[in-house]
C-alpha cells in the first residue's frame, strides 16, 4: 500500500509535471487544455485534505481519493472521446488516467495518526 505521506508527495509533482507536459507545441489544443485543468483540480482538493500534504484539513482521504477517481476517469473518458485529437495525445491522456487509477487503488485510505487506520495494528 501507498502510504499517505508519499501520496501527499505525488499529489503535488505529478500535477505539475502534467501541467509541464501540456507546454508542448506538439499537443492537440483540447489536450492542452484539459492538461491544465485538471492539474487545477487535483491542486483545489488536495490543499483540503486531512493528510500529510494538505494546507486547510476539510475533506478526508476517502473523499480525496473520490476526487483523484473522478479527474482520473476525466482523463480517460477524454482520452475516448476526443477523436479529432493526435492519437498520441489521446494515449497519453488514458495512460495518465489510468495511472492515476492504479495509485488510487494502491492508497492507503487514512494517514497514520487517524484513529480508522488502524484495527488490531493493521492499516486498512
Amino acid at each position: 500500500m501507498i502510504p499517505t505521506r508519499l501520496h501527499a508527495v505525488a499529489d503535488y509533482l505529478l500535477p505539475a509535471a502534467i501541467a509541464a507536459l501540456s507546454l508542448s507545441p506538439r499537443r492537440g489544443r483540447a489536450t492542452r487544455r484539459i492538461m491544465r485543468v485538471g492539474p487545477v483540480w487535483h491542486y483545489g482538493y488536495t490543499m483540503l485534505t486531512r493528510y500529510e500534504g494538505g494546507l486547510v484539513p476539510a475533506i478526508g482521504m476517502p473523499t480525496h481519493l473520490a476526487c483523484d477517481a473522478v479527474g482520473a476517469l476525466g482523463f480517460v473518458g477524454a482520452a475516448a472521446l476526443l477523436q479529432d485529437e493526435p492519437a498520441r495525445d489521446r494515449l497519453l491522456l488514458a495512460a495518465i488516467g489510468l495511472g492515476e487509477l492504479a495509485v488510487i487503488a494502491a492508497s492507503r485510505r487514512h494517514p497514520p495518526w487517524d484513529a480508522r487506520a488502524t484495527t488490531d495494528g493493521r492499516q486498512r
